[in-house]
């Protein structure tokens, strides 16, 4: 009889040790799934949020104005355009080997 017991306490404490673990593994899979959503949710959040300021930004009649007279270089009345040309990269000075005083002496009176 004290056998029976503990041969039926020892089935129920393993069943409830691979429900629990099974429990477990569940909810890690759905903790993964919901910060997997999560991030996607704030990913088309910040999607949200830039595309609803490009909205306002083309909605908006002065910024409207800007961006033709930029695109067709149009100005208005008492307006001057100031054109500031890229800067061009200055060569490098090509420098001469140095000769030494013999060199120097020996081109003066042989010319080579």
């Amino acid at each position: 009889m004290e056998r029976m017991r503990k041969i039926l306490l020892f089935t129920v404490v393993l069943f409830l040790f691979f429900s629990l673990s099974k429990n477990i593994l569940d909810y890690r899979k759905t903790l993964s799934f919901y910060d997997s959503f999560k991030k996607d949710y704030e990913k088309e959040k910040k999607t949200n949020i830039t595309l609803q300021t490009e909205i306002l930004k083309n909605n908006d009649p002065n910024e409207l104005e800007k961006t033709i007279r930029n695109k067709l270089s149009l100005l208005k009345n008492n307006e001057v355009a100031v054109i500031i040309p890229e800067p061009t990269p200055t060569p490098a000075p090509i420098k001469k080997p140095v000769l030494s005083i013999y060199q120097q002496w020996f081109k003066v009176f042989f010319r080579q």
